[in-house]
């Protein structure tokens, strides 16, 4: 299947920005385990430790940022199929985007509370300190499940156009079962076994953003 010329261009940047999205993915959760960093983050740990998850949620905001022309380019190689539900899809991933930036932002700019708590020895002091980076965690927290929650249904939506589309089924299927467990994972806060979910539905979202990047690569290439 070809696309319309006009759009080449911005499908081809598209696979480009999934391809690394989903690179960035997988990095990403590798690191976590690897420099044994906890999920969600502990205001004490990160006080004492915070570089490491600094630069992951640094390297976690340029992933997510990247999807933001992914996902246009989903839209512009799934349109034909179902203009209303492919767009209703790329809008509620979209949404997504600027919720994990903000939540992403909240932690980053915490170094610097992380560097006056290190600085001084008085108690008080290190104990407001503490309070204001809990408070922070907390916020972002919420900020990621209502992102992940956007993230999950936006890729069922999007699955089950891909179903149909120039896409191989099982990708789809991937994208689908991809959503199905970030929303799943979501609702550990209520029942913490559930939030497996979320580790494994971003494994498979890294794979299928790697997959979905390489085919939209290609696409943009057919005439």
């Amino acid at each position: 299947m070809s696309v319309d010329s006009s759009w080449k261009g911005l499908i081809r940047a598209g696979g480009i920005s999934l391809l690394a999205a989903g690179a960035i993915v997988i990095i990403f959760i590798l690191s976590v385990f690897i420099f044994q960093v906890q999920l969600p983050l502990d205001a004490q740990g990160f006080l004492d430790y915070p570089l490491p998850p600094t630069i992951l949620f640094c390297l976690a905001a340029f992933g997510e940022f990247l999807l933001m022309p992914g996902v246009l380019a989903l839209y512009f190689s799934l349109k034909d199929i179902n203009k209303n539900q492919v767009f209703l899809g790329a809008a509620v991933w979209f949404e997504a985007i600027p919720m994990f930036l903000v939540s992403r932002g909240q932690v980053i700019s915490l170094i610097t509370v992380a560097g006056n708590y290190a600085a001084t020895a008085d108690v008080t002091m290190r104990a407001a300190y503490l309070a204001t980076t809990h408070l922070a965690l907390e916020v972002a927290n919420v900020y990621t499940i209502m992102a992940l929650d956007l993230l999950g249904v936006g890729a069922i939506i999007i699955g089950l156009i891909m179903v149909k589309g120039v896409f191989i089924k099982k990708t789809a299927h991937i994208v689908i079962l991809a959503g199905i467990l970030v929303v799943m994972g979501t609702f550990g806060v209520i029942l913490e076994p559930l939030t497996i979910g979320t580790l494994f539905g971003l494994i498979l979202n890294g794979i299928w953003q790697l997959v979905v990047g390489l085919k939209l690569y290609k696409l943009s290439g057919n005439t």
